[in-house]
């Protein structure tokens, strides 16, 4: 990191603590906190998501016209849209375009922000650079080949890189390594770019020169430029290309949106959670005693007539069990054996039934994690690698079965990375971190050179994938438009097609 980067003005830098990555975590402490957010704007309206929607309005949006607004949720509401728009849209307006853009499915982008700056020479290996590397980082190095137990953490050779790059084991598929079935070397396959090659990475993407600050480089990602922008890079794509009236075309599953999406004109949403309506009973587990299914037959039992008061209780019972069966349905765990238990395997099944659900939906944003690692990296960053490759993985799984696999692209990305060289127990701010792309339509395998260890950059990995190429390959090959309506300063090419 650059020290002065993330001072207030006129701060002078801490002076130089023994162990140098507790200087650089107290001076970043409020650095954890994610800046991906639109603060400065509300919602000009809270949306409700009704079961029909989620379901895709098999009989119909319902009209407008003779109904109330009760009588457009009659069947529940599984969450609610926060919408950002120049003005309050009207939500059957905004369904009936959200279903007619669906009748026509485009192709949908995953954004994946990994906050904090993740390691990249940590996650890939430079195995052909080992001595260097080891020498660099005599307290975080990983191994090459098996990982020992309760030990060091090993690597696995990745395909199609003559031996000089490896995955770190703990993102790896297997007993030992991320304890799954599936991980970053699954989606990897031979590394081909050909059938069952479903990763690309670009182990180097950034910008140059880089400044290492958390606040600029998040707002530079987010804009898609080397500059603060009122727009996010997205945000510029719908209001150039996206609906005028459906809030759901993109959708950050926050609590706000985030940057990458916010637009001048066209409207957007957040969607922290679909919320299940049903039965509890307190201090009992809902995984021990289904106490919406014990409600069920209660609900059936007939009234006589007369017995107005109970009839409502009953209906009332009635519609509560089913839509809690619709959202279990819906937006349960896939045949595909489900997600890990995590946050981000909750937000990305979240976002599968989302992009499943034929609402017009084109973007979904996600922000993710802690990856400021100045001090305890290895306790730190290693169980989140485990958590992001079996997600990714069981993401990938749940869309297939969901038959929407080979429209969505999912891209993950962080601030920076870190420096070459360790301090006691992490790293700090650097340049050159891990992109990825994953799909079916992407054409995987190495698509950025590994710059290596021989020549740094600052004591950083050099620069060898500009972010903006990525993005920019992204609007012309995926989401379709000119890349020069979104990103500014172009052309930036890409050497190669990122689809295909």
């Amino acid at each position: 990191m650059t020290d002065e980067h993330d001072l207030e003005p006129g701060a002078e830098p801490a002076a130089r603590a023994p162990d140098p990555g507790a200087a650089e975590a107290i001076r970043c402490a409020d650095c954890a906190r994610s800046d991906s957010l639109v603060t400065d704007l509300d919602p000009v309206d809270r949306m409700p998501i009704p079961v029909e929607a989620v379901a895709g309005f098999p009989d119909g949006v319902p009209r407008a016209n003779g109904l109330d607004r009760r009588a457009f949720l009659r069947n529940g509401v599984l969450g609610l849209a926060s919408v950002y728009a120049a003005s309050k849209i009207d939500w059957t307006r905004a369904f009936e375009a959200a279903v007619a853009e669906g009748a026509s499915p485009a192709n949908q982008l995953v954004m994946i922000f990994l906050n904090g700056g993740n390691d990249c020479l940590n996650t890939i290996i430079p195995i052909s650079d080992y001595a260097a590397y080891q020498a660099a980082r005599p307290n975080l190095a990983r191994a090459q080949g098996p990982s020992v137990a309760g030990g060091q953490v090993g690597s696995t050779v990745i395909p199609g890189t003559g031996g000089a790059l490896a995955w770190a084991n703990v993102g790896v598929a297997g007993q030992g390594n991320n304890n799954d079935t599936r991980g970053f070397d699954t989606l990897w396959g031979d590394g081909s770019g050909g059938a069952g090659s479903d990763l690309a990475v670009w182990p180097a993407a950034d910008y140059t020169p880089a400044n290492r600050s958390h606040f600029d480089s998040r707002d530079y990602w987010f804009a898609g430029a080397l500059q603060k922008m009122a727009t996010g890079w997205l945000g510029r794509w719908m209001d150039a290309y996206g609906s005028a009236d459906n809030p759901l075309q993109a959708v950050s599953i926050d609590s706000s949106i985030s940057k990458q999406i916010r637009t001048s004109k066209a409207p957007v949403s957040a969607i922290r959670s679909l919320n299940g309506v049903e039965f509890r009973v307190d201090n009992v587990a809902t995984n021990l005693v289904n106490t919406t299914e014990q409600m069920a037959p209660v609900a059936a039992v007939p009234v006589g007539n007369g017995n107005d008061g109970l009839a409502r209780s009953r209906g009332t019972y009635g519609l509560t069990v089913q839509v809690s069966r619709s959202l279990r349905t819906l937006a349960g765990a896939p045949a595909n054996g489900g997600y890990p238990q995590s946050d981000l395997s909750t937000r990305l099944q979240l976002a599968a039934t989302l992009l499943g659900a034929n609402l017009g939906v084109k973007v979904v944003t996600i922000d993710w994690g802690s990856f400021d690692t100045h001090g305890n990296q290895l306790a730190s960053q290693d169980p989140q690698l485990t958590t992001l490759s079996r997600a990714l993985a069981a993401f990938q799984a749940d869309l297939t079965a969901r038959g929407v696999e080979g429209r969505v692209m999912t891209v993950v990305f962080s601030e920076f990375g870190r420096r070459v060289a360790s301090n006691n127990t992490g790293t700090d701010h650097g340049a050159g971190g891990l992109m990825m792309a994953m799909g079916s339509s992407v054409r995987g395998g190495l698509r950025g050179a590994h710059p290596g260890l021989k020549t740094l950059y600052q004591g950083d990995l050099a620069v060898t994938t500009d972010f903006r190429a990525v993005y920019s390959s992204v609007v012309s090959e995926w989401l379709g438009g000119d890349p020069g309506a979104v990103i500014p300063g172009g052309p930036f090419p890409l050497g190669g097609p990122l689809v295909g």
